[in-house]
């Protein structure tokens, strides 16, 4: 079963899993929304509420297609999706069905961007500055912490998903300028940014602030069992827009030092089964800034380049063999619309 197959690139995704040459995928995608594009490449589809609205009747949803169809490998591809299934993992395991998620402390963490950034200063890993926001009168005193107004500081929420009410509180520009035509997401000054925030009626629970770093910026797809690195790709984010919220470009890049930061993480939060890491490698050096207990939306941009994370996910939980993934390294990868073959059971549903 996969979720979220109303996403932009789940394309890739599932074409990962229909390509593998050593086993045969029987595809079960569910979504919030029955139009979700994703459900023709599908050989059955549900609709479920949205996770992080309705946590409990989503888990119920889940249970109850239990008793329609048989799968065995579960991939949750969004945060909080992650957080329950992981939270419930013992259940989803005695029914025979083996979730692609981490522990539930390690998920939590993963997900919770200050809990994340303590821990690895804690074990000594390099991660941002960071300073926790609780309340609009904490904002000035944690980005004047962190530098400002001599340095740029982000602040986002901790819990965020994709590019929602993040900040870049920047000296420089005395007017706010959204950066997202759909999300609360922009940059300013501190003054027109708290303006911005007070027309939105924003008042900064649970935010965290961090440096703005100069420096390119890394996705890093991972697979791990008990916390051991089986594969990782990192890719370079070449983004017009480097807060949109889904990707438009990046390069296979496989520097060793963020490749090295990505491999002590996945020992560090003893990852079993799927990751993702931002990294950013900064002057100082590489800087983990986010994490997440899944594969990214992208991650199917690794199978251009020679490795297929998707179907060896499955195998690494399957308990398949498998060998290690070789991605090319230089590839440059871009999103495209495409024709696709769907199953033939969904030839009379149209988009």
């Amino acid at each position: 079963m996969v979720t979220c197959v109303g996403g932009r690139l789940i394309y890739d995704i599932l074409r990962g899993l229909r390509s593998a040459s050593d086993f045969e995928a029987y595809i079960i995608g569910i979504d919030a929304d029955p139009d979700a594009h994703g459900r023709l490449l599908c050989d059955e589809f549900y609709t479920v509420p949205m996770a992080e609205d309705d946590p409990e009747d989503y888990l119920a949803h889940l249970i109850s297609i239990f008793e329609h169809t048989t799968y065995t490998i579960l991939i949750p591809l969004s945060e909080a999706e992650t957080r329950i299934v992981a939270k419930n993992k013992q259940q989803f395991l005695s029914f025979g069905i083996t979730p692609s998620v981490s522990d539930h402390d390690t998920v939590e963490c993963l997900t919770d961007k200050l809990t994340m950034l303590q821990v690895v200063h804690n074990a000594g890993l390099t991660g941002s500055d960071h300073c926790p926001i609780d309340a609009r009168e904490d904002f000035n005193d944690a980005v004047q912490a962190l530098g400002y107004p001599d340095r740029s500081v982000v602040v986002k929420p901790r819990r965020g998903r994709g590019s929602r009410g993040v900040l870049i509180v920047d000296d420089t520009k005395k007017e706010f300028q959204k950066l997202l035509p759909n999300r609360f997401c922009g940059t300013g000054d501190l003054d027109s940014v708290l303006g911005a925030a007070a027309i939105e009626d924003e008042n900064f629970n649970n935010y965290i602030a961090v440096p703005y770093y100069d420096g390119p910026v890394y996705d890093l797809d991972c697979i791990a069992k008990s916390g051991k690195s089986v594969d990782l790709v990192a890719r370079l984010r070449q983004l017009r827009n480097p807060l949109w919220p889904t990707s438009t470009g990046h390069r296979v890049n496989q520097n060793k030092q963020v490749l090295n930061l990505a491999y002590e993480l996945c020992q560090l939060f003893k990852i079993d089964g799927a990751a993702d890491f931002d990294i950013i490698l900064a002057d100082t050096g590489p800087h983990v800034i986010d994490a997440g207990a899944r594969f990214s939306g992208s991650v199917g941009g690794s199978i251009t380049a020679g490795a297929n994370f998707p179907a060896q996910l499955v195998r690494v939980l399957a308990g398949l063999s498998y060998k290690p993934l070789a991605p090319r390294d230089g590839v440059v990868i871009r999103p495209f619309l495409t024709m696709a073959e769907i199953p033939q059971s969904n030839e009379h549903d149209y988009l």
